[in-house]
């Protein structure tokens, strides 16, 4: 135990001694060409050379904010108006081979990032995101609900929707 002591006693002394072989004289002698040779050992042709002390700028101190995070939810966006503009209600859409057609929507103002639209067909999902077209496929013919709803991502809580319209897919 003693030695143990002992050797942290010596260990901890050397160390503050590190600190004192740091102050030493710095000498500077000029040779016959006239360079500077700096050295900590004195010779005959040497002077002392007398070191300025380094300028430090003490750190900024950056005071602590008590500052709250933004909720973002907080500046839900007001949604004025959202509509189907293609195809326009009660229209006759002609079916091609596959039966496919287009459906786009407008909202004003723009779609916040943190919400999705999403395309119900006769009442059910079939797309959600940032987009504002969706193309139908394989539609079988006869009449059909479209409709568009903007919710929040997370929560799935309905912002606004548009009104319900029947289009008509034809042979």
């Amino acid at each position: 135990m003693n030695k143990i002591l002992i050797t942290s006693l010596l260990g901890f002394f050397s160390l503050c001694q590190l600190n004192l072989s740091y102050a030493t004289d710095v000498y500077i002698t000029i040779d016959e060409n006239g360079n500077r040779i700096f050295s900590d050992t004195p010779s005959k042709a040497s002077r002392t050379h007398k070191i300025k002390e380094i300028s430090t700028i003490p750190a900024i101190k950056v005071p602590k904010t008590t500052a709250t995070p933004i909720n973002v939810k907080a500046n839900d966006s007001s949604y004025t108006k959202l509509s189907i503009t293609s195809p326009s209600a009660e229209s006759h859409i002609s079916r091609d081979k596959l039966g496919n057609f287009l459906v786009s929507a407008q909202i004003s103002p723009a779609l916040d990032p943190l919400d999705e639209a999403v395309l119900m067909f006769d009442g059910q999902e079939i797309s959600s995101g940032q987009q504002l077209s969706w193309q139908i496929n394989s539609a079988d013919r006869g009449a059909h609900r479209l409709q568009v709803i903007v919710r929040d991502k997370e929560s799935k809580q309905v912002k606004i929707s548009s009104e319900t319209i029947s289009v008509y897919v034809k042979r």
